[in-house]
């Protein structure tokens, strides 16, 4: 992937603001007990926030360049939650890929950008279960649990991608006819 200094500057702008304003989230989820909940607060947020770069830069690799930043500003606090969302990125861009081939479309766009608070969940719980057996980011109730939970997180994902498209891309637009 070929950047200008503009998309590499936004990248990192993003990647920096996900862990500034993450971290409010973050504390959020953690006053409700609900396995699972943490990641539904994180989905809108992470499809709002992913959206940004994916509709300014528009090529397929953006989200894991995104990633590859945000894991690298967290990698001081956990190595582990660094390898989950590095994973996240490359998993969401590896689905969008095989499913939509590029970013051509507004549609394509706010679709591709839902997958990622999904991957991300499954990277993170995947992460901690396996790096370090915390039982409290296993998912309970089966597959029928992780499913409905996904699907959740899916629709939130575009949900906050479809908001960003609104609040960030359409009020520069409305600033720039004035």
């Amino acid at each position: 992937m070929k950047y200008t200094v503009k998309d590499i500057t936004l990248i990192g702008v993003v990647a920096a603001l996900t862990v500034v304003v993450g971290y409010v989230f973050y504390i959020a989820g953690s006053f409700f007990p609900v396995p699972g909940l943490k990641f539904v607060v994180f989905a809108p947020f992470l499809g709002f926030m992913m959206f940004i770069p994916v509709r300014k830069v528009q090529k397929i690799g953006v989200m894991s360049a995104v990633n590859l930043v945000f894991g690298a500003l967290m990698a001081p606090v956990s190595i582990v939650m660094s390898i989950a969302i590095v994973s996240a990125g490359v998993s969401a861009e590896l689905i969008a890929f095989i499913i939509f081939r590029n970013y051509g479309t507004l549609r394509k766009m706010v679709l591709a950008v839902g997958l990622y608070p999904v991957t991300a969940v499954l990277c993170a719980s995947a992460a901690a279960y396996y790096f370090t057996g915390n039982a409290i980011y296993r998912l309970t109730g089966g597959w029928v649990f992780v499913l409905i939970l996904s699907a959740v997180i899916y629709l939130l994902g575009v949900a906050g991608a479809w908001m960003s498209n609104k609040v960030v891309y359409q009020r520069i637009g409305e600033k720039s006819n004035s």
